[in-house]
């Protein structure tokens, strides 16, 4: 009976069968657009060069976040997607600073407790 390869093996199979596919298909042609699509292209970009250029609207002033050099290269916004994603952690957090609270009053009770009964060293 033949021993079957292991995961490696079988990865390997599989990328070497990948880029056989790969090797064998064509490579896709690119045609350049002709016909009425390329005309009402050109059409369109003759009207808009030659209509008069519009003034720009006031724009608002919202602070920094308005400003276009931040739309693309700005400030991380991963804080907020990973406050939105672990929004469990504050109540987690919450929910152990009461359980300590909690244990801290108890042990505060307990040396009180044991101090008046006299138990414990002296």
């Amino acid at each position: 009976m033949a021993r079957r390869g292991g995961k490696a093996a079988n990865r390997r199979d599989r990328q070497r069968r990948a880029q056989r596919r790969a090797l064998q298909r064509p490579a896709p042609t690119h045609r350049p657009v002709s016909g009425t699509v390329s005309e009402a292209v050109d059409a369109v970009a003759e009207q808009r060069a030659a209509a008069a250029p519009v003034a720009p609207a006031t724009q608002l002033t919202r602070g920094a976040r308005s400003d276009p050099r931040f739309a693309v290269a700005g400030p991380s916004r991963l804080g907020e997607r990973a406050a939105a994603d672990y929004h469990y952690v504050r109540s987690d957090l919450r929910n152990i600073a009461v359980l300590v609270a909690i244990m801290a009053v108890l042990l505060g009770a307990a040396v009180v407790a044991f101090g008046a009964l006299g138990i414990g060293p002296s």
